[in-house]
């Protein structure tokens, strides 16, 4: 029990020192986009199958969206570079690839690059802020002004 509590802070403390969701973010949205023109569905002697031209630029978008994702994991001062260059390939999969995977992966992708941009690697000051309002502010009077 003592080694399961002692790996769960250890990757506890690896997912909090990167942008971690965001990577799971774009690492989903580059498998989704990945997804369907490579799929056969198969129901009894019903084969479903999306055979179009989208084929290569959603093999080339998904794989770049699965690098992004992974580089939010190993290389954190590369994120705000593949958080644009994910972005961008979100939105172009609309266009390029099955609608971004029906949307869902382009959903995915833009919420993964946004996630990636808007990371920093300094950790919250909540305590010292809140410390600092209270005794900023008399109490009993509104917003601290008389």
């Amino acid at each position: 029990m003592a080694a399961n509590n002692t790996n769960r802070a250890k990757f506890r403390q690896w997912r909090r020192s990167r942008p971690f969701w965001a990577g799971s973010c774009t690492l989903a949205a580059g498998l989704l986009i990945l997804f369907p023109p490579y799929a056969s569905l198969k129901f009894g002697d019903i084969v479903v199958s999306l055979n179009t031209l989208t084929g290569i630029s959603a093999m080339v978008i998904g794989v770049l969206l699965v690098c992004c994702g992974l580089s939010f994991w190993t290389r954190q001062e590369f994120r705000v570079p593949a958080g644009v260059v994910a972005l961008l390939l979100s939105v172009a999969a609309i266009v390029t690839a099955n609608l971004g995977s029906f949307l869902l992966g382009t959903l995915l992708g833009v919420v993964g690059a946004a996630l990636g941009i808007a990371w920093t690697p300094k950790p919250r000051q909540r305590a010292a802020v809140e410390d600092a309002d209270a005794s900023a502010s008399p109490a009993g009077v509104a917003g601290g002004h008389a």
